[in-house]
């Protein structure tokens, strides 16, 4: 007779569960509180001048209006869209003083990314780390998309719509936008490079110290300082906390690869940032971890290299419904995104190391290439339907238990890839 211990759940039984959403409740709406309390102070004068970084500027044409749009950040954390009748040179990556009025804000918008109208009064000539930052990025690089590419996958800078259209074309959007996958490759860099250096020195002088501890609580305040620097994107920080939790579950001897660990990370995530529950991001975000968790469940005994290539085309084609529920563009060469997927776990490592030299603009070409290719394509506008998108949430929630809700989920998934497929051919 053989015996086997597994690894202690980090939340188990009813009891503990309830007291766990009891805290959580608590701690929701302490947090929503504040923000109304904040909310309140903001909207108490009818205009203020302020100081702002432009993350994104564009040109817009309306019943026969053109004016400039912009995406801003102030320097005390909020982000928020204006729009301006003058026309400026592009701002991008500076920073303006301006006076806005916030009066008309409601509290819903304020959680998110509101619209407030204001005056812009001049372009100030300082520019944060952050923008700083962004502006050596571009020196490497002659095209302005690549210029808003790189920003965007190493500073969270938006992109503008013509860039997003082609990202779009190739399926590739969760690729440009930073998440768990790119959090996830950042603790394997940062981590084994921190490791190369510090196991000579352990072996030697300290060799009672755990490198899990020392090595991956420098890799998380390395981590930790990055999220800060690119203002905390919803999908980021949700990767950021799963990956803290899941680090201090690896010390204790907590298993991670399970459903419960992930919605125990949820609703931490949402119970300290309320705002995220009307993030679009952080919730397609959090959707691809339990796809990736399902995944993971049934292919368990599978060889590595299998679940590695088949964990990809999984997630793409799991994604699709939920997708369209939200964005409903689809051409025949988004099925690209799995071998993009792919290359990008080698690209996007070695894209850091050849910026970092000085080298960043070494791929520029062949990118360009890349997405310049759909040009021309058949593309559909498909939604997904709410009632096909209520059964496919339902199965995906009961297949985390159930065999046979997974072999529902498989028909929904398929069928709905044949009826895109069917709508560009």
């Amino acid at each position: 007779m053989s015996f086997r211990l597994s690894k202690p759940l980090l939340v188990e039984g009813r009891r503990e569960w309830s007291y766990l959403l009891a805290a959580a409740s608590f701690i929701f709406l302490s947090m929503l509180l504040w923000h109304y309390y904040d909310y309140k102070n903001f909207i108490s004068q009818k205009k203020r001048f302020v100081e702002a970084d432009v993350l994104l500027h564009y040109v817009k044409h309306k019943e026969g209006k053109t004016y400039d749009v912009l995406k801003l950040k102030t320097l005390n954390g909020l982000s928020f869209y204006t729009t301006s009748k003058k026309h400026f040179e592009n701002l991008r990556e500076r920073r303006v003083k301006l006076l806005f009025f916030p009066s008309r804000v409601r509290f819903v918008d304020y959680l998110t990314t509101p619209y407030i109208p204001s005056v812009i009064l001049h372009v100030v000539h300082e520019k944060s780390a952050r923008m700083r930052l962004a502006t050596l990025l571009d020196s490497q690089h002659d095209s302005p998309e690549m210029r808003e590419l790189f920003d965007a996958l190493f500073l969270a800078l938006p992109v503008s719509q013509s860039l997003r259209r082609k990202i779009t074309q190739l399926g590739v959007n969760h690729l440009l936008a930073l998440s768990g996958f790119h959090m996830g490759l950042l603790w394997v860099v940062l981590y084994w490079m921190l490791k190369l250096f510090y196991v000579p020195m352990q072996k030697r002088f300290f060799p009672w110290r755990n490198a899990l501890l020392d090595v991956g609580g420098v890799t998380i305040s390395i981590l930790g300082a990055y999220l800060f620097f690119t203002d905390t994107p919803a999908s980021l920080l949700r990767a950021y906390v799963m990956l803290v939790i899941g680090w201090m579950a690896l010390l204790w001897g907590v298993r991670l690869l399970s459903f419960s660990f992930l919605i125990f990370c949820i609703v931490l995530i949402v119970s300290l940032f309320p705002s995220l529950v009307l993030s679009i991001g952080f919730w397609l975000s959090v959707s691809g971890v339990w796809m990736i968790y399902l995944f993971l469940k049934w292919s368990e005994g599978w060889p590595k290299w299998a679940v590695f290539a088949g964990m990809n085309l999984w997630v793409y084609l799991a994604m699709l419904p939920l997708v369209h529920a939200i964005f409903d563009t689809f051409a025949l060469s988004q099925l690209l995104s799995v071998p993009l997927t792919l290359i990008f776990t080698l690209f996007y490592p070695l894209s850091l190391l050849f910026h970092a030299a000085g080298f960043g603009g070494v791929a520029d070409v062949w990118i360009l290439k890349l997405m310049s290719w759909p040009n021309g394509e058949m593309v559909a506008h498909v939604a997904t339907p709410l009632w096909f998108l209520a059964i496919f949430v339902v199965l995906s929630l009961l297949a985390a238990r159930f065999r046979f809700a997974l072999y529902f989920q498989i028909v929904c998934i398929v069928g709905w890839f044949l009826f895109l497929i069917e709508n560009v051919a």
